[in-house]
């Protein structure tokens, strides 16, 4: 791979947001999840996708080379995203795998932008749809993660995340055998206080970000991944998503669970150049 270049925005409260950029083509901006800075995200579909297009790999802030700031409400996240897309200018795709903390993250960012033309999400996460005892296990696992972060233990709050989302269904065998879930949580122990900071401002400011008449303000296309061994509540997210959306297409990946941007890359990046390519010439 060549040698990445850097580009970096300023968001509306002065934060300084930063990517790396690899490839050549139209723009893509690739976003971090859950704890992870971009590139350990989307450090095995970036090989594929740099081929077609000029990927920029954004961390919002206190992630990887960006600035921090006390604020990490989901609006400030949304912001650095959107100030990102137009310092870039259009038009530009948002791509994203699903985060506990903002699922409709890049959609919303895309509603108050006029240079983002088309959204590709991967396991977009609703929680507020869950099942209630999807719901109550998940909390669980957030406030046990929680403890173990403030006493410092981050290995183990790390260790103890993936084995519990893998006990209760939510990864697959393929996720744990490959190393994937605890490759990418092992990567990024030093993010996890500030993920767990990120979680409590999300649930105190309660879910508006995924409520039916915000995800209608989206108009541009947006791609709809998940996996074929996804968990089922995954896949109702997708459908539930999917279903308030003006300009929503549904793309379901063979053999994929819920890290298939790690275990199934290329299926994965060649289904998002497959929709992003004429989406992005068409704008």
């Amino acid at each position: 791979m060549t040698e990445d270049r850097i580009h970096r925005a300023t968001s509306e409260d002065g934060t300084q947001v930063t990517a790396h950029v690899h490839g050549q083509g139209p723009p893509l901006i690739l976003l971090p999840a859950g704890p992870a800075d971009a590139e350990t995200t989307w450090h095995y579909a970036l090989p594929y996708l740099s081929e077609s297009f000029t990927c920029h790999l954004l961390n919002t802030r206190g992630r990887g080379l960006s600035a921090d700031h006390p604020d990490h409400s989901p609006e400030r996240m949304i912001e650095d995203i959107r100030a990102f897309a137009e310092s870039i200018g259009g038009p530009v795709a948002l791509v994203e795998w699903g985060s506990f903390v903002g699922a409709s993250w890049s959609l919303v960012a895309a509603q108050g932008s006029s240079s983002v033309s088309a959204v590709a999400t991967y396991d977009p996460l609703v929680l507020e749809v869950a099942s209630e005892q999807d719901a109550a296990q998940i909390q669980g696992i957030f406030e046990r993660i929680a403890e173990l972060a403030t006493d410092g233990r981050l290995t183990d709050a790390a260790r103890t995340f993936v084995e519990a989302m893998a006990t209760h269904g939510y990864y697959t065998e393929e996720d744990m055998a490959d190393g994937a879930a605890e490759g990418l949580w092992g990567a990024s122990l030093q993010n996890i206080p500030m993920f767990v900071q990120e979680l409590d401002v999300a649930e105190s400011e309660g879910t508006v970000w995924t409520q039916p008449a915000t995800l209608a303000a989206t108009t541009v296309p947006v791609l709809l991944l998940h996996g074929a061994r996804s968990h089922p509540m995954n896949i109702e997210f997708v459908h539930y998503v999917a279903d308030h959306l003006a300009d929503p297409h549904v793309r379901e990946v063979a053999d994929a669970g819920h890290y298939g941007p790690h275990t199934q890359a290329e299926a994965i990046a060649r289904e998002i150049m497959r929709f992003l390519e004429p989406a992005l010439v068409r704008a």
